[in-house]
């Protein structure tokens, strides 16, 4: 709880930095991505995911690897996977 004051948010042409669409399926496996310099991931409804207009506007489309069988991730959960990959390649970041 809280947390949302912690979080920058801003318009869509606000922030600078790749936009990093997460999609479902189809895209770049999030680990295989550059994330270094500024990123921004957009990520959209659970079952519409991010509108066409939105998807056009985004510089990379990226997706979660997932089990076979496996159909999607809620959104809340891809977000969070994302930033700590995210984390992950950053200096100073412990795994322990």
């Amino acid at each position: 709880m809280g947390a949302l004051f912690r979080v920058p948010l801003a318009e869509f042409d606000e922030p600078s930095g790749v936009r990093i669409a997460l999609v479902p399926r189809a895209g770049t496996p999030l680990p295989e991505l550059e994330l270094d310099g500024d990123v921004v991931f957009v990520l959209g409804a659970e079952r519409e995911g991010l509108p066409d207009e939105v998807l056009a506007r985004c510089d990379v489309r990226a997706t979660i690897p997932q089990s076979a069988g496996a159909e999607s991730l809620n959104v809340a959960m891809a977000g969070t996977i994302a930033l700590y990959e995210r984390a992950r390649g950053q200096p100073g970041f412990s795994q322990a």
